[in-house]
């Protein structure tokens, strides 16, 4: 006699997206800070999902939103699954499982709610990346500029964007990519994504109606949302000084929202790469000072038999897991194909990194593409083994060839896809 009871959502932006999804136990857990219960249905109803008499335990979904203001880049719920193990089934790539049993009675099988995020965004213009300025002006004949770095700098494209007015300030997003040369040789480079304005007057009808900044009807400026485009800048270096570089991009950026200052810009990029020397055994540590409140110490690499990388193995350990890095190994060993991706930029090298280093004395020699844009994803289907990492909005488009091995860096898991279907309809 237990009603059926089903999960309904409605897709919008006229509230700030779900980040999170739960399932309470009633007088068993407290509240999650955040979180709301759903206890009722629209209807004024008990929600409880559990089946059985009244002594059984209350079960109730709960979901926690973005704060108000920061919901725009947000990464938010945009899929919902429901698993049963006992069938066979389990979690659908990419998507988290709230480990906590739907059905906690005494039949019927274990019930889990399972949920995928992704950045919350609409109102998107997307172009490909290019080059705006450039310092030094002419290549040096020791190292060209690789005419692709705009891409890598930006591997989900150059955007522009309308934000809500009250949205607040997002945080510049730092990532790190490697570009191997035609003689094996490195280049790393480390690049900031951050927001600026972008004039209305230089965007047409048509693109001012995509961005919904006017009315459909009668054309008239929406006045409540601001205009923003997504830029980067990068530093390129043979050395993966990653983390002093980051510091550097950091003090750029700041530099170049604030003010007035006493020495433009040009200076502190000048001096940082003309005036600043490299460690050396008589200097092993540089003290390079920015300003009165930034510095940054450039160290000389560790000597080690180890070649030189930006690999990070504790990043490795701390997503994967020792398991899931020992199958990785095995994985890298044999020369499979691995597709690594995350949410998360900034992790996807200093893993890629990793795995090729953990081999050695063994030399991974086939392509290598740490960081790819999406625009570069067709490598998948080369017929060698490689390792490649993209940002996990690469399925919400395609499912990879079913050769390839996926490895998941926010949910921990390693998963195969059964058939190569291709571009998603829809």
């Amino acid at each position: 006699n237990n009603p059926q009871m089903y999960i309904c959502y409605k897709r919008g932006r006229d509230k700030p997206p779900i980040v999170e999804l739960g399932v309470h136990y009633d007088g068993k857990d407290r509240p999650k800070p955040g979180h709301k219960i759903l206890d009722t249905t629209p209807y004024s109803r008990s929600a409880n999902l559990a089946s059985g008499g009244p002594g059984h335990q209350r079960t109730f979904l709960t979901y926690r939103r973005a704060s108000e203001g920061q919901g725009y880049s947000t990464l938010g719920v945009t899929d919902i699954c429901l698993i049963m193990p006992s069938k066979g089934e389990s979690t659908p790539h990419t998507f988290c499982r709230v480990d906590r049993n739907l059905n906690v009675g005494l039949w019927g099988p274990a019930l889990f709610l399972c949920y995928k995020k992704a950045l919350a965004k609409g109102n998107t213009l997307v172009y490909e990346a290019g080059l705006l300025s450039r310092y030094p002006k002419e290549d040096a004949e020791s190292f060209p500029l690789p005419e692709s770095v705009p891409v890598f700098c930006l591997p989900m494209g150059a955007t522009i964007e309308s934000w809500p007015a009250d949205t607040k300030y997002q945080l510049p997003v730092f990532s790190t990519f490697v570009l191997t040369g035609a003689s094996g040789d490195k280049v790393y480079g480390a690049a900031i994504q951050f927001y600026e304005p972008f004039p209305r007057e230089r965007l047409s009808e048509r693109q001012c109606l995509w961005l919904n900044l006017l009315t459909v009807v009668d054309r008239r400026p929406i006045t409540s949302k601001s205009v923003q485009t997504r830029k980067s800048i990068c530093v390129l270096s043979h050395w993966p000084f990653f983390d002093v570089f980051c510091k550097f991009l950091t003090f750029l950026y700041r530099y170049s929202i604030s003010g007035p200052h006493v020495l433009p810009i040009e200076a502190h990029i000048s001096h940082f790469m003309h005036n600043v020397p490299f460690p050396s055994p008589q200097r092993p540590r540089i003290l390079v000072q920015m300003s009165s409140y930034d510095n940054m110490i450039l160290c000389q690499p560790v000597s080690s038999p180890l070649p030189l990388s930006g690999a990070s193995f504790l990043t490795l350990l701390q997503t994967l897991g020792p398991e899931n890095a020992v199958a990785l190994l095995v994985a890298v060993v044999t020369e499979q194909k691995l597709l690594i991706h995350s949410l998360r930029p900034d992790v996807l090298t200093s893993v890629g990194e990793a795995l090729v280093s953990i081999i050695f004395p063994l030399r991974w020699q086939c392509p290598y593409i740490p960081l790819c844009p999406l625009t570069l994803a067709d490598v998948l289907c080369a017929p060698v083994p490689f390792i490649v990492g993209l940002h996990s909005s690469y399925f919400d488009l395609y499912d990879p060839p079913h050769d390839v091995i996926c490895v998941d860096l926010d949910t921990n898991t390693i998963f195969h896809f059964p058939l190569c279907t291709g571009a998603r309809s829809g």
